[in-house]
């Protein structure tokens, strides 16, 4: 049983991966060489379309004297008077606009316009809205 789950996992899945890629690329009559189109393409397999009313965490990168608890990735500043930071951003999707855009409402209740490519935004896990779903806006 092990030596089937290895095979699926390891042989099977990848090949379907790939079969829809290339069904892809075939529609769209795009290069298969660009990284552009594999990466487009990979993304869009495993990443579901974004909806209203769906949770976001946006990683918003800061600069100051004194980072908060809440702070990620500290680095110094290059002239040594500050930190450079990140921090997670608890957002919920408002409404998604005809070109592609995302309308992201903030617990404030400020709109914010994203693009669902920015590598910054990202879907919020099961267990993330489980853990922090006080930090999410109500939409």
């Amino acid at each position: 049983m092990t030596i089937l789950s290895l095979l699926f996992v390891l042989v099977v899945m990848p090949a379907v991966a790939g079969y829809y890629l290339y069904l892809d690329m075939l529609a769209e009559d795009r290069n298969p060489l660009s990284l552009g189109f594999w990466r487009h393409s990979i993304r869009s397999l495993f990443h579901s379309g974004l909806e209203p009313g769906d949770f976001l965490i946006y990683r918003k990168a800061k600069t100051s004297a004194a980072p908060g608890p809440r702070a990620r990735n500290v680095h110094p500043a290059e002239t040594g008077e500050g930190f450079l930071y990140e921090v997670e951003k608890f957002w919920r999707v408002a409404d998604v606009l005809d070109d592609g855009r995302l309308v992201a409402a903030t617990r404030t209740g400020k709109r914010v316009f994203l693009m669902p490519q920015d590598e910054s935004v990202r879907k919020a896990r099961l267990i993330e809205r489980v853990v922090y779903h006080r930090r999410f806006p109500t939409v």
